[in-house]
């Protein structure tokens, strides 16, 4: 896991489920900061929300996944065989070979579940961090009235699927620490997560394009006023 993924992910929960970062005037008097924002009541000043950060956490879900998935991959192989059908061909047979899995889950190979779990541990622990933190801060989004009205289900789903894949996780990691694997459980489980994922990718995705009108009307306001 990259250390942009690991930024990317923290602006993510940061933005959907937190309020922007916010500096007093004294601070960013004292700092010599002049960043662009907006002075708002007592001297409070909001900085912009980055859009990009959203869309950079939703590719760091898309590889959580695409790891969740090669773990399912290989805690589901099969004994492959290869069955015959006789076909006619004019005068000729020709056998056309058939491949079929069947027997019992093959033993996973514990580098590749490593691999795995590598990928998947770091984002879903600090997702949960930074939910626990704005929960224990009764962080809310800093937006108009109406943007709040339609992100704050999203906040609450996104804690519900969060909260749900960290349970999972922990299965997993206990699952998959011995050599011993119980494949289906870890399968079970490699579902489970992936629809929390799914979940929250698709609050993501509604979150960001509520943000992007927010943005866009701000903007409009503002040059009609100009």
């Amino acid at each position: 896991m990259s250390i942009r993924s690991l930024l990317a992910t923290s602006c993510f929960c940061a933005l959907l489920i937190a309020s922007p970062i916010a500096y007093s005037a004294d601070e960013a008097a004292a700092t010599g900061d002049e960043p662009s924002n907006v002075q708002l009541k007592g001297g409070v000043i909001k900085v912009d929300v980055q859009l990009n950060n959203l869309t950079d956490a939703r590719l760091d879900i898309s590889r959580v996944r695409k790891a969740i998935a090669n773990l399912y991959d290989e805690v589901t192989r099969q004994q492959v065989t290869m069955t015959y059908s006789p076909n006619m061909v004019g005068t000729m047979v020709i056998m056309t070979p058939t491949p079929t899995f069947s027997g019992q889950f093959l033993q996973a190979r514990s580098k590749c579940a490593d691999a795995s779990m590598s990928e998947i541990v770091p984002i879903i622990k600090l997702f949960k961090e930074e939910v626990d933190v704005a929960i224990e801060d009764n962080r809310r989004v800093d937006a108009s009235a109406a943007t709040i009205k339609q992100i704050e289900p999203l906040r609450d789903q996104a804690f519900k699927s969060v909260h749900s894949s960290f349970e999972t996780l922990t299965q997993l990691e206990k699952l998959t620490s011995t050599s011993a694997y119980n494949n289906q459980a870890i399968a079970t489980a490699s579902k489970s997560l992936d629809k929390n994922m799914k979940d929250l990718d698709k609050n993501l995705k509604r979150a960001i394009s509520i943000l992007q009108k927010e943005a866009k009307s701000t903007k409009s306001t503002k040059s009609a006023k100009s």
